[in-house]
């Protein structure tokens, strides 16, 4: 079962990788289910233990996007530092503070909602797992822009230049 996780989750992957880049919907998709496998694989939940596991995992996904959304919106308004007052910008500083202890604080109540549903040592395990599963993501999308920008024979038709020794 945990080698049929693994060989659908390399299968999103690949594919994932090898969208075009106007299909982001598709492309989002698919890397939520390869995160899906991928985090299944890591805590080797039984489908008893997925069922009741995913829809508690779906809803702090849910609040946590609300969090990282206006959080984004505060970074975004902190770029025009130079055009903000010593006010504006102490307050949005502030704000994306509150916002990192929402998220702490919401990861604390869904440490316990996971140990209710699958046991404190996989509820542990659960933010291990998402820090892998961001970890390959970020290797594989840096691999695949490698490949994207220096194809296979160096930056000329002919390969690179030869070198002096």
């Amino acid at each position: 079962m945990k080698n049929l996780i693994t060989l659908i989750a390399l299968v999103f992957v690949g594919s994932c990788f090898a969208q075009p880049p106007g299909d982001h919907d598709n492309r989002k998709d698919k890397i939520k289910a390869h995160k899906i496998a991928f985090i299944s694989t890591e805590l080797s939940l039984t489908p008893d233990e997925a069922e009741k596991f995913w829809p508690v995992y779906n809803e702090l996904e849910d609040k946590m996007e609300t969090i990282h959304k206006e959080k984004r919106q505060a970074l975004n308004k902190l770029r025009d530092f130079e055009t903000l007052t010593g006010e504006e910008a102490y307050n949005l500083t502030e704000k994306i503070f509150t916002l990192d202890e929402k998220e702490t604080t919401l990861r604390r109540e869904y440490l316990a909602k996971f140990a209710a549903v699958i046991g404190k040592k996989k509820a542990a395990q659960v933010f291990i797992a998402e820090e892998k599963f961001k970890r390959e993501l970020l290797r594989k999308l840096k691999n695949g822009n490698d490949q994207q920008e220096h194809p296979p024979g160096g930056p000329g038709k002919d390969g690179p230049p030869p070198r002096d020794n």
